[in-house]
């Protein structure tokens, strides 16, 4: 922290738009000028009263946002760094998911959906129709609990007993069907089997006369970062043609690791 500045005293921060704006203005000037800034400066710079300056200046340090750069400037912080590789992240997962959805949907002809963890409960990301008339429950930005759907038992699987008996205990529902598990330890052995299989499989779980395979997009430390899942006709899944469909998902969940993973190491991923 800083010593406050001798000035009049000015209305605090407060936590309104005003003092967001002006906190992003801080951080977007000490970026554009490209080196380190004193409270002066951007005081001065940005026409904020000193005191306002301070207050938006020792939160930032507080979170991270910026970090001290000798005895009177500040340089932009870690943690912006963190958000920003985030951000990069989900513009990755969304840019290569969308192209490996789209392959998925056409090499199957079934519904494909993309979707991760957002807090406790399944997000789907994205949703490629598929050629067959199936419909499945979920649509693009829906949240779901894990219990109801292959993919969400795959976000789950690297969590240890203690976080995921706690996801489940918090998040459990019956489904539309009432069909999907909502025993807790009946789920937590599905969700272990599922990962030691490297796929997932419901069928009339939370769809009348469909179901899903999924499979896991992984990381380079071989975590569950994702999770690819192709809905299709329970017939189809009941009979030994699903194998082609839990290939086929394994593959493009795969290649979608992969993409990602070029992404992340800065190289260009095939088109």
């Amino acid at each position: 922290m800083i010593e406050r500045p001798d000035a009049p005293k000015a209305a605090p921060a407060g936590s309104g738009a005003r003092s967001l704006r002006r906190a992003v203005a801080m951080l977007t000037l000490i970026h554009r000028r490209g080196r380190p800034q004193s409270l002066a400066e951007m005081a001065q710079a940005l026409s904020i009263p000193k005191s306002t300056a301070y207050d938006l200046l020792n939160a930032m340090l507080h979170e991270g946002l910026l970090t001290p750069a000798d005895g009177t400037r500040f340089a932009l912080g870690h943690r912006l760094h963190e958000l920003g590789a985030g951000y990069r992240a989900q513009v990755d997962i969304l840019r290569e998911g969308a192209r490996i959805v789209r392959a998925l949907r056409d090499e199957t002809g079934e519904t494909v959906q993309l979707s991760a963890m957002e807090g406790p409960l399944m997000h789907v990301l994205m949703k490629e129709e598929g050629f067959r008339a199936v419909r499945i429950i979920s649509n693009t930005g829906s949240r779901v609990p894990v219990n109801w759907a292959a993919a969400g038992r795959l976000l789950v699987s690297d969590l240890d007993d203690e976080g995921l008996r706690r996801i489940l205990t918090s998040t459990v529902a019956p489904s539309p069907t009432g069909l999907a598990e909502t025993d807790v330890d009946r789920l937590m052995d599905q969700i272990r089997a599922a990962r030691a299989a490297g796929y997932a499989m419901e069928i009339g779980e939370t769809n009348q006369h469909a179901g899903c395979v999924a499979a896991p997009v992984l990381d380079d430390d071989n975590k569950v970062i994702a999770a690819l899942s192709l809905a299709a006709p329970e017939q189809r899944l009941n009979s030994p043609d699903r194998m082609i469909l839990v290939t086929a998902a394994r593959r493009a969940a795969a290649d979608l690791g992969a993409a990602l993973s070029a992404c992340r190491n800065g190289q260009v991923t095939r088109r």
